[in-house]
């Protein structure tokens, strides 16, 4: 087994060594390789997207190799990466990891830290985060290329003293890096068959009333409350068959947020106090399944009533399902006297599902990305980007499917295409560059309905110039990247400029034709409209500081003042009928 995972994840770094030369030194070189394959795993991000935006040019970066900021609407996840391409853990190296966030982030301290200039874009972002007033949740994630229970080390040690997820503080070793691409490949769920039990009324003796039923349009619907350990035992069900829970949630809307969500923390709170216990049925939601299947009894068996289902997914108690598990797996007598609340739905209709995951996650604002990745209009996007040699990554895992991976040497995120189409044809850099949540509800609501102004352009016909539109989109945003690292040195803010640098071309370009090619030369307007961004920024660092006020270039990239500055420098006005517009642009 360990021979063939080393033979797989050589394969990669061999890969991505050859695909990505990122220092004259081989050694370093494929020390590089192996942060940029850890990354693009454990964020289930292609290696093209890790190496252009999350992963740290260095060598100024603070001991940090990656980071990434995960926008889900109303809080952010930053994800911090430190990666070692060797064999054994280091006490000496976690503990210097963790205090290097502390400082620098939490704390605000640079004092010591030496040079850190290749981070100040994450320094910029974490701070212009906490003004704007969202909880940033943080995970910092130690990778080595080794094996946590290898003999003669002190690596168990280490891992069962420091590996905390419940805490943010998550340690990877290669066998866990393994697992996890395993996991994302696996395209299929295999089939999940489970029973439930709900519990009889103990309200009265005649009627047990266990079961609410009912029928709309053919649709199924089972309400009950069953014992918490059953939802545990459907997750140990899956967990058999499929190697982990992910299939149980993935029309879920959100991933687990760990403890230090407060609500998490009341739940297990309640959880290990018996006197609350008890009424957790009060206190919680409870758990919404969808199903392939559901057969409901026309009366009692043994006094009990019997739910099967086929293939379930909770698509609303995410939370609620992994604390009563993590539970079940570390005090399992906690849960003796402990029911949960559940409704079940049996349908196959993706209308439907998308409703139902809709209205029941109320509580907090919705991700969009995996819900955008259902619309017809992605189907047709794909193949537009599979026409051009590139893999559209619309669905989570799909990054490392064994298809893409053979088809494909040039792979991107349907999100990173939506948002730099977004800056540029959509002339909303600003927007675009201060939050991927909202673009992407946008988009979804497009597609869902017929007053939006978008729908023309994503309802999922196949003659909509939506799609070559973000091919070219992407083709920018490329080039945008592959000029980054030269122009480094000249232009300090080339580094968190690329929504705005997006649009300056396109709208360099696109100004007066009305159609172009994409073998268009963007080199010409790239250079023009680097140095004009530089010029904006120039005077609007000096204005601010006559002023007293703190200028930053993340947070000036986040206003629509960015936009404006730089229009007024060139002479542009905003396009007027841009929906009409963009119905009309022809791109060959």
């Amino acid at each position: 087994m360990a021979g063939n995972r080393e033979l797989f994840i050589n394969g990669y770094l061999d890969s991505i060594t050859k695909q990505f030369i990122q220092d004259t030194d081989p050694h370093k070189n494929r020390n590089l390789a192996f942060e940029t394959f850890a990354q693009a795993v454990i964020l289930d991000k292609p290696f093209e997207e890790v190496h252009d935006l999350i992963q740290s040019p260095g060598p100024n970066d603070g001991g940090f190799d990656g980071i990434h900021f995960e926008d889900l609407g109303d809080y952010y996840i930053m994800h911090v990466f430190q990666c070692k391409n060797t064999e054994n853990l280091s006490q000496n190296e976690i503990d210097k990891f963790r205090s290097n966030y502390t400082d620098i982030f939490e704390n605000g301290n640079r004092i010591g830290r030496g040079n850190i200039s290749d981070i100040q874009k994450w320094i910029d972002e974490y701070r212009q985060i906490t003004l704007s007033k969202f909880i940033i949740e943080p995970r910092l994630y130690f990778v080595f290329n080794g094996e946590k229970n290898k003999a003669g080390t002190k690596n168990a040690e280490l891992y069962n003293n420091f590996h905390r997820p419940d805490d943010g503080f998550y340690i990877y070793d290669v066998e866990d890096l393994y697992q996890k691409i395993s996991t994302l490949a696996k395209q299929k769920r295999d089939i999940i068959k489970f029973t439930f039990t709900p519990e009889a009324s103990n309200v009265s003796l005649r009627d047990n009333q266990a079961l609410y039923s009912f029928v709309i349009s053919n649709i199924k619907a089972a309400n009950f409350r069953i014992r918490a350990l059953d939802i545990c035992e459907l997750i140990e069900n899956e967990i058999k068959i499929n190697g982990n829970m992910d299939f149980l949630f993935e029309e879920n809307i959100r991933s687990f947020l760990g403890y230090r969500a407060k609500a998490n923390q009341r739940m297990r709170e309640t959880l290990e106090n018996n006197q609350e216990a008890i009424y957790f049925p009060f206190m919680n939601n409870g758990i919404t399944l969808i199903c392939d299947e559901l057969t409901i009894p026309t009366g009692p068996q043994a006094g009990k009533y019997v739910v099967p289902v086929t293939n379930p997914q909770i698509v609303n108690g995410l939370q609620t399902s992994v604390v009563l598990h993590k539970m079940f797996r570390s005090k399992r007598e906690n849960l003796d006297n402990v029911f949960v609340n559940v409704r079940v739905y049996e349908t196959r209709d993706k209308l439907l599902l998308n409703k139902i995951t809709d209205a029941t996650n109320t509580q907090t604002p919705i991700n969009y990305r995996d819900k955008v990745s259902t619309k017809i209009f992605t189907e047709h996007l794909q193949v537009v980007f599979k026409n051009a040699g590139i893999g559209l990554i619309v669905k989570r895992g799909d990054s490392f499917s064994p298809a893409t991976q053979k088809n494909f040497n040039d792979h991107v995120n349907i999100d990173t295409v939506i948002k730099f189409w977004y800056a540029s044809f959509y002339e909303q850099p600003e927007k675009a560059k201060d939050s991927i949540s909202s673009i992407l509800q946008e988009i979804y609501d497009a597609t869902s309905s017929g007053r939006h102004q978008l729908q023309c352009l994503f309802d999922g016909s196949k003659d909509s110039p939506i799609y070559p539109q973000m091919l070219f989109a992407y083709h920018i945003y490329k080039y945008v990247q592959s000029k980054k690292s030269a122009m480094r040195e000249t232009y300090d803010f080339v580094g968190v400029a690329d929504e705005m640098l997006c649009y300056g071309i396109y709208r360099e370009i696109i100004i007066p034709i009305s159609d172009f090619s994409l073998k268009t030369d963007l080199d010409p307007a790239y250079t023009k409209v680097i140095e004009l961004i530089s010029i904006v920024l120039i005077e609007q660092r000096k204005l601010f500081t006559e002023k007293g006020v703190a200028f930053s270039y993340n947070g000036f990239f986040k206003k629509p003042i960015c936009r404006d500055r730089y229009n007024e420098k060139v002479g542009l006005i905003e396009t007027e009928g841009l929906i009409d517009n963009l119905l009309k642009l022809e791109i060959h």
